[in-house]
């Protein structure tokens, strides 16, 4: 079954050109060592995210650094959401990826948006080893991929989740900004900020937003996107409840209003899945 041509605005793409042979193969290539790759570096960081809900005892017991642990458990919790969201739209792009554009362009967008908000710490060449070690497999994955042009072309979009969308941008815009603002003016002598905890939770903003942008778009893949703004704002919200006051954890009505815009999130999710064609929804 043959799906009609993507329009973008700069050109008339044509979702049933096939890539060549060759292109393929590379794809699949690079795909499987940015995955092993991706795996080194935030396997561990999905662990913290199953840790940060243990009790403040059991987490100082099991850990000696960094000092007083549990002040830290919300940026870790956030690391945790930030390295699924990575590993997800990584690994999935290793089957059926003219299926997967829009995780595809989530990861484009968290890679970008780490390369900026990593930027208010650390040297250059801290910057460029560290964060362009994820940006640069990133790119190379776009234009390998199959459905490269399918990343640039203009989608339609759900009106329900646009909105929902919309709705959740403004205050997360402003955690961006917060958190970005605490990393920049506590570069030293800040424990969150010598661990770039800051920057990380600024990341999870834009991840959230990215996510629930592209997935009310009608790109092929939308759902997994979709499903992982719901599964981040409920997770943090519920988090930012069950251990409040802890920096950059949200307060109590923030942190409700988030699960309430997730479950809610969810909730179009469903309605529009039966309205999509199988091969946007899958």
């Amino acid at each position: 079954m043959t799906s009609e041509p993507v329009t973008s605005r700069y050109w008339k793409v044509s979702s049933t050109q096939e890539p060549s042979k060759g292109r393929r193969v590379a794809f699949r290539v690079w795909g499987v060592l940015t995955s092993l790759l991706f795996l080194v570096l935030f396997g561990f960081g999905v662990v913290e995210l199953v840790l940060m809900w243990l009790p403040d005892q059991t987490l100082t017991s099991m850990f000696d650094e960094p000092p007083n642990l549990p002040v830290h458990r919300t940026h870790f919790l956030i690391v945790g959401i930030v390295s699924g969201a990575f590993l997800l739209a990584t690994f999935v792009q290793l089957r059926k990826p003219e299926r997967r554009v829009a995780s595809l362009l989530q990861l484009a967008v968290m890679a970008l948006g780490g390369t900026v908000v990593y930027a208010y710490s650390g040297t250059l060449g801290e910057w460029l080893s560290e964060e362009w070690i994820v940006l640069v497999p990133v790119l190379v994955l776009a234009l390998l991929h199959p459905k490269a042009r399918d990343l640039v072309a203009k989608p339609g979009f759900d009106r329900n989740m646009t909105l929902l969308a919309g709705i959740a941008t403004i205050p997360w815009l402003a955690f961006i900004v917060d958190n970005s603002r605490l990393q920049l003016i506590n570069a030293a002598g800040d424990a969150h900020a010598e661990m770039e905890h800051w920057a990380t939770a600024a990341l999870l903003g834009i991840t959230i937003v990215a996510c629930a942008v592209i997935g009310s778009t009608d790109h092929r893949g939308w759902r997994l996107p979709a499903w992982i703004a719901v599964a981040a704002s409920v997770i943090f919200g519920i988090h930012s409840l069950v251990f409040p006051g802890l920096p950059s954890g949200l307060t109590t009505a923030w942190a409700v209003a988030a699960v309430i815009w997730g479950v809610a999130l969810a909730g179009t999710i469903f309605r529009k899945a039966p309205r999509a064609p199988d091969s946007a929804a899958t």
